[in-house]
């Protein structure tokens, strides 16, 4: 993400002007007793930027009541409704706890689609709202229990000023010109690979409304004009620190996705200029290149050869668990009128330049090859296609699932919404945005596109680095930010995991089978041995959490003069850093490799599901060891094994700073403070 305008008051400190700090711990015995179980809020888990606790941890909460528990015919545990409704209902129950106050509305929205962990733990998506519309980025979660006890409630809300204007005094066509003007303008886009120049875009035709809105909190939609895409609208408010704002909230697509804005313009009659209302905030939410190597997996240690579509599982690192629906895994392409084409169910994989799938007939026996010479646009078409659908098996068997909102055109099971697969361009020549993934809500397709690296003539279509990273941002835009919108990774903290959780799937899913550990990413693309970041994945690795907004010569350590953590790909490598240690720390201490990696990829994907939207490294770190803790005593591990890892994977957070004293008031790169102590023995993750 980069962000381009930011009025907010980041460093805005609620705590400071309103003493608050200690009063939670009151507050929480207070609520406590007035609900009669216990709730346990740790000072350290405030966002100092909204004052409100980002954790309440509960015990011996109430499960649900006959009949909310009532299951549907046939059915074998309660309906999504049931656990949503439980959700909303207790966090209403103790919102003084969480920070809010009596008598201040309490009101949240659920995303539809309950999240499932590999354990079975319930993650139920809030949206917080006030008057119907949508308080920006204050997105919690409530884990639950099978039999609907709440086990805790984690993420951002914030309590907002007295009498918020509910209608906008500046319309919608007005905010949407200045935004798209924004929009319009002329970008070079820096990339690992090279940059890229976006052009001028010509907004004089204007804008036409093309759905009526009924109600303030309606969204709406315009034409696309000169962009990629129609332009959705709606009414946010977004709290600005020490305030709070009522905006018009707009998305516009560039060409091929290679960017896409989201604009925030002011609404409200505090508009000093009704005809020229000023942007609030301004960024590009597409998550631009970032790796590399492969055919297989990488063209430097291998060549084109055949395999089947798709691949058998045990081809596959993961272990195939149960509930995959029957025939799993799934056919990549079907046969029609004698051919088959790299258009399926899970990827539409076409050229950049035409628009078309890579289409081959069907033999006389019933075989389809795809069989194209190195580097011509259908063997690009078919290597993204190969990539996108083995990175589609691999998640769906560690939880990535149909009704978990993974990107298909048909959900056989009948669960999620199906209707999006992955549009995967490998486009012939560069392109802007030389690799990147833009994710939308579950059932709207993500687009990914694969370009030309200009600077040595390779195409990142052909890397497995490249493209498994690209796709990991989709899985973990969808599982943190919800299927309801997909858009959870937007604080600079969160953005950095995103780009850190793409490059710890794609080293580590292709170490699986390797004697030597592969610690650097990009080498091949670029052409360059240190590959695309600032140093090597090693256990060596210098940075640490209490570098992160520190700019180069304040990295402390010998040698560290050069470091930078002050962009969000490189603070990601702290936490990708963290992520490849704990990988390490955890196979050792098992003694077993294998059994190693697959506890920790189902502990950071279970985790991406109980993670809040706009989770800091020290919120996604606390849902990793929750997620191992679920773990305990399943088919993964034992519950001696799981004591081993988990002081296992205390250990690696703590060596990159993130041990039990670490802090941070937000999610922003501002006042983080490394730690390196283990919890006490009594401490319950």
């Amino acid at each position: 993400m980069s962000v381009l305008i930011d009025k907010r008051n980041t460093e805005f400190d609620r705590l400071a002007s309103v003493d608050r700090a200690d009063a939670f711990l009151d507050d929480t015995d207070r609520v406590a007793a007035s609900v009669d179980h216990t709730l346990v809020a740790d000072r350290s888990k405030v966002n100092r930027f909204t004052g409100h606790l980002t954790e309440l941890r509960v015990a011996g909460a109430p499960g649900f009541t006959t009949d909310r528990a009532a299951p549907a015919s046939g059915a074998t545990s309660p309906p999504d409704t049931g656990y949503i409704a439980q959700a909303k209902d207790y966090v209403a129950s103790v919102a003084e706890a969480i920070g809010f106050s009596a008598g201040e509305p309490v009101e949240f929205e659920a995303d539809p689609n309950v999240t499932t962990t590999s354990e079975g733990m319930r993650v139920v998506s809030l949206q917080q709202v006030l008057n119907g519309i949508e308080v920006w980025a204050m997105a919690p979660k409530v884990w639950l229990h099978p039999d609907g006890t709440v086990d805790r409630i984690v993420g951002d809300t914030v309590s907002t000023p007295e009498n918020l204007p509910v209608k906008p005094t500046v319309p919608a066509e007005v905010a949407l010109r200045v935004a798209a003007a924004k929009a319009a303008e002329p970008r070079t886009l820096k990339g690992a690979f090279g940059d890229d120049e976006l052009p001028r875009l010509d907004i004089s035709q204007g804008f036409e409304r093309l759905s009526a809105q009924t109600r303030n909190d309606e969204p709406m939609t315009f034409s696309q004009g000169p962009f990629e895409e129609a332009v959705p609208a709606r009414l946010v408010y977004l709290y600005m620190g020490d305030d709070a704002r009522l905006t018009w909230k707009f998305t516009f697509s560039r060409e091929n996705l290679a960017a896409q804005y989201i604009a925030f313009v002011e609404a409200d009659d505090r508009t000093e200029n009704l005809e020229e209302p000023e942007i609030l905030y301004f960024f590009d939410a597409v998550s631009h290149a970032v790796a590399g190597s492969v055919f297989q997996r990488d063209p430097a240690e291998s060549t084109l050869h055949k395999v089947p579509f798709p691949l058998p599982t045990s081809d596959y690192p993961t272990l195939v668990p149960p509930g995959m629906p029957a025939g799993f895994p799934l056919p990549w392409a079907e046969k029609h009128d004698g051919k088959v084409s790299t258009e399926g169910s899970n990827v539409r994989a076409l050229n950049g330049a035409t628009r078309r799938p890579f289409e081959v007939n069907v033999d006389a026996s019933g075989n389809g090859v795809f069989d194209a010479a190195q580097d011509t646009p259908e063997q690009l078409v078919t290597n993204i296609f190969y990539f996108c659908n083995l990175a589609h098996d691999l998640f769906m068997m560690l939880g990535f699932t149909e009704d978990q909102g993974n990107f298909q055109a048909v959900n056989v099971t009948g669960t999620g919404k199906g209707a999006d697969p992955v549009r995967a361009l490998a486009h012939p020549g560069p392109v802007q945005g030389t690799a990147n993934m833009a994710t939308r809500a579950d059932g709207l397709e993500a687009v990914m596109n694969m370009g030309l690296v200009t600077s040595t003539g390779r195409h990142t279509a052909n890397s497995y680095h490249v493209v498994v990273h690209e796709f990991c941002h989709g899985v973990s835009n969808r599982l943190v930010g919800g299927l309801f919108d997909a858009n959870g990774l937007r604080e600079e903290q969160s953005v950095a995991m995103g780009e850190g959780w793409g490059d710890f799937f794609a080293l580590t899913t292709s170490n699986f089978s390797k004697s030597e550990e592969r610690v650097v990413i990009g080498d091949w693309v670029v052409n360059r041995a240190k590959g695309i970041r600032q140093r090597p994945y090693d256990s060596e690795y210098p940075g640490k959490f209490g570098d992160i907004g520190k700019g180069t010569g304040e990295v402390s350590g010998p040698g560290n003069g050069d470091l930078s953590y002050q962009e969000v790909h490189d603070v990601g490598e702290i936490w990708c850093a963290a992520l490849m240690e704990m990988t390490r720390k955890v196979s050792a201490a098992l003694n077993n490799k294998e059994q190693g990696y697959r506890v920790t990829w189902q502990a950071v994907v279970d985790g991406m599901k109980l993670t809040p939207k706009n989770p800091s490294f020290l919120v996604a770190r606390d849902a990793i060891l929750r997620a191992l803790k679920a773990m305990k005593g399943g088919p993964l591990l034992t519950t001696t094994q799981y004591t081993t890892a988990r002081k296992a994977a205390w250990e690696a957070f703590a060596k990159f700073g993130m041990g039990f004293d670490a802090f941070c008031p937000n999610a922003t790169f501002t006042g983080c403070r490394g730690g390196t102590a283990m919890p006490p023995a009594d401490h319950e993750d």
